[in-house]
């Protein structure tokens, strides 16, 4: 992937933070969001956007459901100031990757413990 196509997911990536920063006016939206990357298809016309959800099954789904429901609103607002002929179409998707690498290093450092307290 050529430098161009990276600076431009490392900029939508970045847009996207603010704006969920600053806040969408959805209740599903009051979790705790992170965008965790962003990757543009060769032609640059669709980016999906990985994102990592804290919360029950329920909160997740609609995350990525009010997400996807206001993606032309947030390609209009992130479009504002980014100097590309199209702004990327946005497919936004859960990635449970990190919640289990958290839950992994928790289980790890548990058990290290308990090895401690048993000698």
């Amino acid at each position: 992937m050529d430098i161009r196509a990276k600076r431009l997911e490392e900029l939508i990536k970045e847009k996207l933070s603010a704006l969920l920063l600053k806040g969408l006016k959805d209740p599903r939206l009051e979790t705790f969001i992170t965008i965790l990357g962003v990757d543009l298809s060769k032609d640059g016309r669709i980016a999906k956007v990985f994102v990592s959800v804290i919360g029950t099954e329920e909160e997740k789904k609609g995350a990525i459901k009010a997400l996807n429901h206001a993606k032309g609103y947030i390609q209009m607002r992130i479009g504002k100031g980014m100097k590309v002929k199209h702004v990327p179409v946005l497919n936004f998707l859960l990635d449970d990757k990190t919640e289990e690498r958290v839950r992994f290093v928790h289980n790890l450092g548990e058990m290290e413990k308990d090895e401690k307290e048993a000698h």
